[in-house]
């Protein structure tokens, strides 16, 4: 997305509504991106920086990012939901659809693998990744279990050395073991990268 220069209706919009609203939604009204609302509200000064976060909780933040729903996350460090949104985009752990826990979109996985929405939707729609349409648009929507068997099963469409690993992983083990597969992908990966 290209630069646009901050209007002044925009900044007193967001300073209206900046502790009022998620940055999702600010964001959508204004036509600009979360990270953007997120760092002009930071040079306005109105982050907060009182209640300033521990490494114990951005590392749960991480570690849960992705595996349950910010809402859970947000009860579980007595924090409100928007601030675990905002925390998340400071850290750039991806979009929060990635953290609902339940369907991922073509933009999604482009984020997950660092590849062009575009090439994930021609995937989806040429049968490489399983998804269904949702939605008056036809939104694809793919289950994270149809995404990690694409990702198994076409080792060579994706490089774990772009790909964002760490967020992946949340969608891969069910218990604390990565599967043989992908730590092989991994490995073979950092192996071609050091031979090169």
């Amino acid at each position: 997305m290209d630069y646009r220069r901050w209007r002044e209706e925009e900044i007193e919009y967001l300073i209206e509504n900046y502790n009022v609203k998620s940055i999702e939604e600010i964001g959508n009204f204004l036509k600009r991106t979360p990270n953007s609302i997120y760092k002009k509200a930071k040079r306005l000064k109105l982050t907060k920086t009182m209640n300033k976060w521990s490494l114990s909780e951005t590392n749960y933040l991480i570690e849960k990012w992705g595996v349950q729903t910010p809402d859970k996350i947000a009860k579980q460090l007595n924090r409100s939901e928007v601030s675990i949104k905002k925390k998340a985009i400071e850290l750039n752990l991806g979009p929060s659809r990635i953290g609902n826990g339940n369907y991922l979109t073509t933009g999604d996985i482009g984020y997950l693998l660092n590849k062009n929405p575009n090439l994930i939707y021609r995937w989806v729609r040429d049968g490489h990744i399983r998804a269904r349409k949702f939605g008056e648009k036809n939104i694809f929507q793919v289950d994270p279990e149809d995404f990690i068997l694409f990702l198994k099963e076409n080792p060579e469409r994706w490089d774990s050395n772009k790909a964002r690993v760490d967020l992946i992983k949340c969608y891969i083990h069910k218990s604390y073991e990565l599967p043989i597969w992908f730590k092989e992908k991994v490995d073979n990966d950092r192996k071609v990268t050091n031979d090169n």
